[in-house]
Protein backbone atom coordinates (compact mmCIF):
# COMPACT_ATOMS: atom_id res chain seq x y z
CA UNK A 1 0.00 0.00 0.00
CA UNK A 2 2.86 2.44 0.47
CA UNK A 3 4.00 1.94 -3.08
CA UNK A 4 0.89 4.12 -5.13
CA UNK A 5 1.88 7.46 -3.43
CA UNK A 6 5.34 7.22 -3.88
CA UNK A 7 4.69 6.52 -7.95
CA UNK A 8 2.06 9.42 -7.78
CA UNK A 9 4.82 11.89 -6.21
CA UNK A 10 7.07 10.93 -8.77
CA UNK A 11 4.88 11.67 -11.76
CA UNK A 12 4.05 15.15 -10.58
CA UNK A 13 7.31 15.88 -10.26
CA UNK A 14 7.52 14.66 -13.68
CA UNK A 15 4.38 16.72 -15.12
CA UNK A 16 5.96 19.94 -13.17
CA UNK A 17 9.49 19.70 -14.96
CA UNK A 18 7.72 19.40 -18.24
CA UNK A 19 5.49 22.94 -17.46
CA UNK A 20 8.97 24.29 -16.64
CA UNK A 21 10.60 23.68 -19.96
CA UNK A 22 7.57 24.10 -22.09
CA UNK A 23 7.27 28.12 -20.31
CA UNK A 24 10.80 28.92 -20.93
CA UNK A 25 10.49 27.37 -24.55
CA UNK A 26 7.46 29.90 -25.46
CA UNK A 27 9.51 32.80 -23.59
CA UNK A 28 12.77 32.60 -25.70
CA UNK A 29 10.37 32.01 -28.90
CA UNK A 30 8.86 35.45 -28.00
CA UNK A 31 12.22 37.24 -27.57
CA UNK A 32 13.23 35.55 -31.06
CA UNK A 33 10.66 36.98 -32.51
CA UNK A 34 10.55 40.59 -31.30
CA UNK A 35 14.11 41.25 -32.75
CA UNK A 36 13.61 40.05 -36.37
CA UNK A 37 13.28 42.89 -38.94
CA UNK A 38 9.87 43.89 -39.91
CA UNK A 39 9.58 44.04 -43.98
CA UNK A 40 7.02 46.52 -45.19
CA UNK A 41 4.08 44.86 -47.13
CA UNK A 42 2.42 46.93 -49.92
CA UNK A 43 -1.78 46.05 -50.62
CA UNK A 44 -0.89 47.32 -54.22
CA UNK A 45 1.71 45.04 -54.97
CA UNK A 46 0.05 42.14 -53.90
CA UNK A 47 -1.40 40.04 -56.40
CA UNK A 48 -5.31 40.14 -56.37
CA UNK A 49 -6.42 36.53 -55.10
CA UNK A 50 -9.82 35.64 -57.13
CA UNK A 51 -11.42 32.26 -56.14
CA UNK A 52 -12.33 30.47 -59.36
CA UNK A 53 -15.91 29.89 -59.03
CA UNK A 54 -17.15 26.19 -58.60
CA UNK A 55 -20.27 25.64 -61.05
CA UNK A 56 -23.55 24.68 -59.88
CA UNK A 57 -26.26 22.60 -61.64
CA UNK A 58 -28.60 24.69 -63.37
CA UNK A 59 -31.99 24.13 -63.32
CA UNK A 60 -33.24 21.94 -66.59
CA UNK A 61 -34.62 24.30 -69.07
CA UNK A 62 -37.29 23.51 -71.67
CA UNK A 63 -36.76 25.20 -75.01
CA UNK A 64 -39.99 26.21 -77.04
CA UNK A 65 -40.19 24.67 -80.53
CA UNK A 66 -37.69 27.55 -82.89
CA UNK A 67 -39.98 30.19 -84.51
CA UNK A 68 -38.73 31.61 -87.63
CA UNK A 69 -38.54 35.69 -86.71
CA UNK A 70 -40.90 38.06 -87.43
CA UNK A 71 -39.53 40.11 -90.62
CA UNK A 72 -38.73 43.35 -89.86
CA UNK A 73 -41.53 46.00 -92.04
CA UNK A 74 -40.37 48.03 -94.61
CA UNK A 75 -40.01 51.80 -93.24
CA UNK A 76 -43.04 53.91 -94.92
CA UNK A 77 -43.87 56.91 -94.37
CA UNK A 78 -46.74 57.70 -91.73
CA UNK A 79 -49.96 57.89 -93.00
CA UNK A 80 -51.40 61.88 -92.26
CA UNK A 81 -53.54 61.81 -88.99
CA UNK A 82 -57.30 62.96 -89.65
CA UNK A 83 -57.98 66.25 -88.56
CA UNK A 84 -60.78 66.47 -86.26
CA UNK A 85 -61.00 70.33 -86.56
CA UNK A 86 -64.01 72.37 -88.64
CA UNK A 87 -63.96 74.10 -90.86
CA UNK A 88 -61.44 71.52 -92.68
CA UNK A 89 -60.78 74.54 -94.89
CA UNK A 90 -61.03 77.74 -93.27
CA UNK A 91 -64.27 78.12 -94.28
CA UNK A 92 -67.31 75.62 -94.18
CA UNK A 93 -68.63 73.22 -96.89
CA UNK A 94 -71.52 71.85 -96.20
CA UNK A 95 -74.06 69.12 -98.82
CA UNK A 96 -77.43 68.41 -98.56
CA UNK A 97 -77.56 64.46 -99.68
CA UNK A 98 -80.39 62.62 -101.16
CA UNK A 99 -82.44 59.93 -99.35
CA UNK A 100 -80.60 57.46 -100.55
CA UNK A 101 -76.88 57.22 -100.49
CA UNK A 102 -75.89 56.18 -103.71
CA UNK A 103 -74.83 56.31 -107.40
CA UNK A 104 -73.42 60.39 -108.05
CA UNK A 105 -73.76 61.25 -104.32
CA UNK A 106 -72.05 58.60 -103.21
CA UNK A 107 -68.88 58.96 -105.52
CA UNK A 108 -68.66 62.35 -105.04
CA UNK A 109 -69.09 62.14 -101.23
CA UNK A 110 -66.18 60.08 -101.46
CA UNK A 111 -64.04 62.34 -103.76
CA UNK A 112 -64.82 65.47 -101.39
CA UNK A 113 -64.80 63.85 -98.06
CA UNK A 114 -61.56 65.81 -97.35
CA UNK A 115 -63.09 69.14 -97.47
CA UNK A 116 -66.83 68.46 -96.67
CA UNK A 117 -67.52 69.52 -93.12
CA UNK A 118 -71.21 68.51 -92.84
CA UNK A 119 -74.08 65.96 -94.46
CA UNK A 120 -77.46 67.13 -94.09
CA UNK A 121 -79.10 63.74 -95.73
CA UNK A 122 -82.67 64.54 -96.91
CA UNK A 123 -84.35 61.65 -94.39
CA UNK A 124 -86.94 62.76 -92.08
CA UNK A 125 -90.42 64.44 -92.04
CA UNK A 126 -92.66 64.96 -89.09
CA UNK A 127 -96.36 63.06 -88.93
CA UNK A 128 -99.52 65.12 -87.79
CA UNK A 129 -98.82 63.30 -84.07
CA UNK A 130 -95.20 65.19 -83.62
CA UNK A 131 -93.43 61.72 -84.65
CA UNK A 132 -90.89 61.88 -87.07
CA UNK A 133 -90.22 59.01 -89.60
CA UNK A 134 -88.14 58.45 -92.97
CA UNK A 135 -84.82 56.82 -93.57
CA UNK A 136 -81.99 55.97 -91.73
CA UNK A 137 -78.62 54.98 -92.90
CA UNK A 138 -76.14 54.32 -89.61
CA UNK A 139 -73.85 52.60 -92.12
CA UNK A 140 -73.22 56.15 -93.66
CA UNK A 141 -73.25 57.80 -90.23
CA UNK A 142 -70.25 55.62 -89.36
CA UNK A 143 -68.26 55.93 -92.85
CA UNK A 144 -68.78 60.23 -92.23
CA UNK A 145 -67.80 59.89 -88.61
CA UNK A 146 -64.64 58.14 -89.75
CA UNK A 147 -63.83 60.82 -92.18
CA UNK A 148 -64.36 63.95 -90.17
CA UNK A 149 -67.32 64.52 -91.46
CA UNK A 150 -70.45 65.74 -88.98
CA UNK A 151 -74.02 64.10 -89.73
CA UNK A 152 -77.08 66.78 -89.24
CA UNK A 153 -80.28 64.71 -91.03
CA UNK A 154 -82.61 67.54 -92.31
CA UNK A 155 -86.43 66.85 -91.34
CA UNK A 156 -88.28 68.49 -93.57
CA UNK A 157 -91.57 69.42 -94.76
CA UNK A 158 -91.51 68.85 -98.26
CA UNK A 159 -94.23 66.65 -98.19
CA UNK A 160 -98.14 65.87 -99.68
CA UNK A 161 -99.12 67.61 -96.83
CA UNK A 162 -96.57 70.54 -95.84
CA UNK A 163 -99.55 71.72 -93.03
CA UNK A 164 -99.22 69.14 -90.75
CA UNK A 165 -95.92 71.62 -89.44
CA UNK A 166 -98.69 74.24 -89.05
CA UNK A 167 -100.18 72.23 -86.35
CA UNK A 168 -97.54 70.71 -85.35
CA UNK A 169 -95.80 74.48 -84.36
CA UNK A 170 -99.48 76.09 -83.31
CA UNK A 171 -100.35 73.74 -80.04
CA UNK A 172 -97.30 73.70 -77.43
CA UNK A 173 -98.18 70.49 -76.47
CA UNK A 174 -97.41 68.64 -79.87
CA UNK A 175 -94.78 70.90 -80.22
CA UNK A 176 -92.76 69.78 -77.19
CA UNK A 177 -93.67 66.26 -78.25
CA UNK A 178 -92.05 66.94 -81.34
CA UNK A 179 -88.73 68.68 -80.03
CA UNK A 180 -88.64 65.46 -77.83
CA UNK A 181 -89.09 63.21 -80.56
CA UNK A 182 -86.19 64.88 -82.55
CA UNK A 183 -83.75 64.74 -79.50
CA UNK A 184 -84.43 61.16 -78.63
CA UNK A 185 -83.27 60.52 -82.55
CA UNK A 186 -80.41 62.94 -82.46
CA UNK A 187 -79.38 61.23 -79.56
CA UNK A 188 -80.19 57.26 -79.78
CA UNK A 189 -78.78 57.33 -83.96
CA UNK A 190 -75.45 59.13 -82.72
CA UNK A 191 -75.94 61.98 -85.09
CA UNK A 192 -73.78 65.35 -84.40
CA UNK A 193 -77.23 67.45 -84.63
CA UNK A 194 -79.78 68.23 -86.92
CA UNK A 195 -81.27 70.58 -89.72
CA UNK A 196 -84.86 71.97 -89.83
CA UNK A 197 -85.87 72.72 -93.32
CA UNK A 198 -89.83 73.89 -92.90
CA UNK A 199 -90.66 75.77 -95.94
CA UNK A 200 -93.29 77.96 -97.32
CA UNK A 201 -95.05 78.44 -94.06
CA UNK A 202 -97.11 81.76 -93.55
CA UNK A 203 -95.50 84.86 -92.29
CA UNK A 204 -98.31 84.36 -89.35
CA UNK A 205 -96.71 81.79 -88.35
CA UNK A 206 -93.12 83.58 -87.10
CA UNK A 207 -93.97 83.22 -83.36
CA UNK A 208 -94.44 79.96 -83.70
CA UNK A 209 -91.33 78.83 -85.58
CA UNK A 210 -89.15 81.07 -83.49
CA UNK A 211 -90.43 79.42 -80.31
CA UNK A 212 -89.95 75.83 -81.85
CA UNK A 213 -86.59 76.52 -83.12
CA UNK A 214 -85.75 78.17 -79.25
CA UNK A 215 -87.21 74.96 -77.19
CA UNK A 216 -85.31 73.18 -80.18
CA UNK A 217 -82.47 74.01 -79.60
CA UNK A 218 -82.26 74.48 -75.53
CA UNK A 219 -82.78 70.70 -76.02
CA UNK A 220 -80.30 69.45 -78.25
CA UNK A 221 -77.94 71.55 -76.24
CA UNK A 222 -78.39 69.81 -73.10
CA UNK A 223 -76.70 66.70 -75.28
CA UNK A 224 -73.96 69.03 -76.77
CA UNK A 225 -75.86 69.01 -80.90
CA UNK A 226 -75.91 70.93 -83.21
CA UNK A 227 -79.32 73.33 -84.55
CA UNK A 228 -78.75 74.07 -88.13
CA UNK A 229 -81.92 75.45 -90.16
CA UNK A 230 -82.66 76.15 -94.12
CA UNK A 231 -83.98 79.70 -94.65
CA UNK A 232 -85.71 81.22 -97.47
CA UNK A 233 -83.49 83.93 -99.06
CA UNK A 234 -84.90 87.73 -98.12
CA UNK A 235 -83.42 90.85 -98.68
CA UNK A 236 -85.53 92.22 -95.96
CA UNK A 237 -87.45 91.07 -92.77
CA UNK A 238 -90.51 90.34 -94.73
CA UNK A 239 -89.35 90.01 -97.59
CA UNK A 240 -89.89 86.99 -100.26
CA UNK A 241 -90.66 83.49 -98.70
CA UNK A 242 -88.84 83.89 -95.36
CA UNK A 243 -91.89 86.41 -93.45
CA UNK A 244 -92.02 83.24 -90.65
CA UNK A 245 -88.20 83.05 -90.02
CA UNK A 246 -87.42 85.69 -87.86
CA UNK A 247 -83.37 85.63 -88.36
CA UNK A 248 -82.54 88.11 -85.75
CA UNK A 249 -84.79 86.25 -83.09
CA UNK A 250 -83.19 82.90 -83.80
CA UNK A 251 -79.85 83.77 -84.18
CA UNK A 252 -78.67 83.09 -80.49
CA UNK A 253 -80.20 79.37 -80.75
CA UNK A 254 -78.66 78.06 -84.13
CA UNK A 255 -75.82 77.31 -84.94
CA UNK A 256 -76.05 77.59 -88.77
CA UNK A 257 -77.89 79.83 -91.11
CA UNK A 258 -78.36 77.79 -94.64
CA UNK A 259 -79.91 80.37 -96.69
CA UNK A 260 -81.52 78.81 -99.61
CA UNK A 261 -80.17 81.28 -102.35
CA UNK A 262 -81.62 79.72 -105.28
CA UNK A 263 -84.67 79.24 -106.76
CA UNK A 264 -85.16 83.25 -107.79
CA UNK A 265 -86.93 81.67 -110.97
CA UNK A 266 -87.81 78.44 -109.93
CA UNK A 267 -90.00 74.98 -110.96
CA UNK A 268 -93.52 77.29 -110.67
CA UNK A 269 -92.25 80.40 -112.24
CA UNK A 270 -90.53 81.42 -116.26
CA UNK A 271 -87.63 80.37 -117.47
CA UNK A 272 -84.56 82.64 -116.09
CA UNK A 273 -81.28 82.11 -113.94
CA UNK A 274 -81.68 80.09 -110.88
CA UNK A 275 -79.33 82.00 -108.49
CA UNK A 276 -78.39 85.62 -110.49
CA UNK A 277 -75.60 87.45 -108.90
CA UNK A 278 -77.82 90.47 -107.81
CA UNK A 279 -80.17 88.57 -106.30
CA UNK A 280 -77.34 86.69 -104.15
CA UNK A 281 -75.36 89.94 -102.93
CA UNK A 282 -78.98 91.71 -101.65
CA UNK A 283 -79.55 89.20 -99.69
CA UNK A 284 -75.95 88.35 -98.31
CA UNK A 285 -76.18 92.18 -97.45
CA UNK A 286 -78.96 91.70 -95.70
CA UNK A 287 -77.85 88.63 -93.78
CA UNK A 288 -74.18 90.11 -92.59
CA UNK A 289 -76.37 93.36 -91.51
CA UNK A 290 -78.64 91.73 -89.25
CA UNK A 291 -76.67 88.79 -87.58
CA UNK A 292 -73.23 86.92 -87.20
CA UNK A 293 -72.14 86.98 -90.66
CA UNK A 294 -70.44 83.44 -88.99
CA UNK A 295 -73.62 81.94 -88.53
CA UNK A 296 -74.19 82.75 -92.35
CA UNK A 297 -74.01 80.02 -95.11
CA UNK A 298 -74.49 80.84 -98.77
CA UNK A 299 -77.06 78.27 -100.64
CA UNK A 300 -75.37 76.73 -103.72
CA UNK A 301 -77.09 74.92 -106.42
CA UNK A 302 -75.80 72.33 -108.23
CA UNK A 303 -78.64 71.83 -110.83
CA UNK A 304 -80.03 73.33 -113.39
CA UNK A 305 -84.03 73.83 -114.29
CA UNK A 306 -85.47 72.79 -117.82
CA UNK A 307 -88.51 74.75 -119.13
CA UNK A 308 -91.37 73.56 -121.54
CA UNK A 309 -93.14 75.98 -123.11
CA UNK A 310 -95.85 76.04 -120.01
CA UNK A 311 -96.06 74.26 -117.03
CA UNK A 312 -93.45 73.49 -114.53
CA UNK A 313 -89.69 72.97 -114.94
CA UNK A 314 -87.92 70.04 -114.19
CA UNK A 315 -84.74 70.16 -111.91
CA UNK A 316 -82.02 68.61 -113.81
CA UNK A 317 -78.49 67.14 -112.52
CA UNK A 318 -75.44 68.29 -114.47
CA UNK A 319 -75.18 64.49 -116.32
CA UNK A 320 -78.73 64.72 -118.11
CA UNK A 321 -78.13 68.49 -118.69
CA UNK A 322 -75.33 67.34 -120.57
CA UNK A 323 -76.64 64.32 -122.47
CA UNK A 324 -79.28 66.88 -123.47
CA UNK A 325 -76.22 69.04 -125.16
CA UNK A 326 -74.55 66.89 -127.12
CA UNK A 327 -77.51 65.61 -128.42
CA UNK A 328 -79.38 68.13 -129.38
CA UNK A 329 -76.32 70.26 -130.52
CA UNK A 330 -77.48 72.74 -128.43
CA UNK A 331 -75.26 76.37 -128.12
CA UNK A 332 -74.70 77.34 -124.81
CA UNK A 333 -75.08 80.89 -124.09
CA UNK A 334 -73.52 83.32 -120.92
CA UNK A 335 -75.28 85.58 -119.36
CA UNK A 336 -72.93 87.80 -117.82
CA UNK A 337 -75.40 90.42 -116.50
CA UNK A 338 -79.00 92.07 -117.29
CA UNK A 339 -80.47 95.37 -116.82
CA UNK A 340 -80.83 94.14 -112.47
CA UNK A 341 -76.61 93.64 -112.45
CA UNK A 342 -74.92 90.61 -112.66
CA UNK A 343 -76.14 87.30 -113.73
CA UNK A 344 -73.62 84.95 -114.63
CA UNK A 345 -75.69 81.80 -115.35
CA UNK A 346 -75.33 79.51 -118.58
CA UNK A 347 -79.01 78.83 -120.89
CA UNK A 348 -79.56 77.21 -124.16
CA UNK A 349 -82.87 76.34 -126.02
CA UNK A 350 -83.57 73.06 -127.52
CA UNK A 351 -86.49 71.46 -129.41
CA UNK A 352 -88.97 68.85 -127.95
CA UNK A 353 -92.85 67.30 -128.67
CA UNK A 354 -94.20 70.22 -126.67
CA UNK A 355 -92.14 72.65 -128.16
CA UNK A 356 -88.80 74.94 -127.57
CA UNK A 357 -87.41 74.12 -123.58
CA UNK A 358 -85.28 76.37 -122.19
CA UNK A 359 -82.53 74.84 -119.34
CA UNK A 360 -80.62 77.20 -117.34
CA UNK A 361 -78.01 75.96 -115.06
CA UNK A 362 -75.08 77.62 -112.87
CA UNK A 363 -71.29 78.02 -114.40
CA UNK A 364 -67.98 77.89 -112.75
CA UNK A 365 -67.85 81.47 -113.42
CA UNK A 366 -70.59 82.01 -111.39
CA UNK A 367 -69.79 79.92 -109.12
CA UNK A 368 -66.08 81.48 -108.52
CA UNK A 369 -68.10 84.80 -108.24
CA UNK A 370 -70.41 83.48 -105.29
CA UNK A 371 -67.60 82.57 -103.39
CA UNK A 372 -65.64 85.70 -103.64
CA UNK A 373 -68.94 86.93 -102.07
CA UNK A 374 -68.65 84.40 -99.15
CA UNK A 375 -64.93 86.21 -98.58
CA UNK A 376 -66.21 89.54 -98.72
CA UNK A 377 -68.39 89.57 -96.49
CA UNK A 378 -66.49 86.99 -94.40
CA UNK A 379 -69.28 84.11 -93.96
CA UNK A 380 -69.03 81.00 -92.38
CA UNK A 381 -69.25 79.37 -96.02
CA UNK A 382 -71.21 77.46 -98.19
CA UNK A 383 -73.83 75.01 -98.60
CA UNK A 384 -75.21 72.94 -101.59
CA UNK A 385 -77.79 71.35 -103.14
CA UNK A 386 -77.84 68.54 -103.88
CA UNK A 387 -74.90 66.53 -103.88
CA UNK A 388 -74.46 64.47 -107.10
CA UNK A 389 -76.42 67.13 -109.29
CA UNK A 390 -72.77 68.87 -110.34
CA UNK A 391 -70.99 69.42 -112.94
CA UNK A 392 -67.40 68.08 -112.09
CA UNK A 393 -65.57 71.02 -112.63
CA UNK A 394 -67.78 72.70 -109.34
CA UNK A 395 -65.79 71.17 -107.08
CA UNK A 396 -62.60 72.51 -108.78
CA UNK A 397 -63.89 75.85 -108.69
CA UNK A 398 -64.69 75.18 -104.62
CA UNK A 399 -60.90 73.88 -104.02
CA UNK A 400 -59.10 76.96 -106.08
CA UNK A 401 -61.12 79.63 -104.12
CA UNK A 402 -62.43 77.93 -100.92
CA UNK A 403 -59.68 75.72 -99.68
CA UNK A 404 -57.09 78.62 -100.74
CA UNK A 405 -58.69 81.39 -99.69
CA UNK A 406 -56.76 84.74 -99.21
CA UNK A 407 -59.04 86.64 -97.23
CA UNK A 408 -58.42 84.11 -94.12
CA UNK A 409 -54.99 84.10 -94.71
CA UNK A 410 -55.50 88.03 -94.39
CA UNK A 411 -57.41 87.68 -91.55
CA UNK A 412 -54.83 85.42 -89.69
CA UNK A 413 -51.66 88.31 -90.66
CA UNK A 414 -53.43 91.37 -89.30
CA UNK A 415 -52.88 91.39 -85.71
CA UNK A 416 -48.95 90.97 -86.45
CA UNK A 417 -49.26 93.99 -88.91
CA UNK A 418 -48.20 96.93 -87.19
CA UNK A 419 -50.58 99.81 -87.54
CA UNK A 420 -49.21 102.50 -89.63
Amino acid sequence: MRRFPLRIAILSLIYLVALGVAGALFVQTFSLAQRLPQAPVQAAMLPEYTPTPVPTAAPLIILPTPVPPTPVPTAEAPEPEPVNYHPKSGRYVVVWLPAIFQGAARDSFFANADIIDDISPFWYTPDASGRIFGNRDDELVRIAHGLNIRVIPSIHNVTHDPNIVVNILRDPGLRARHVQYIVDEVVARNYDGIDIDYESLAASMRPYYTAFIQELSVALRQHDKLLTVAVHAKSSDYGGLGGFQDWVAIEPYIDQLRIMTYDYHWRGSGPGPVAPGYWVDAVTEYAASVMDPGKVFLGVHFYGYDWPPSGNAIARPWSVIEDIINQQGATVNFMERNSFGPVQESYFNYNSAQGVRQVWFMTATGLASKIQTVQERDLAGIAIWQLGYEKPEYWQTVREHMVNDPTLVQRALRPLIPEH
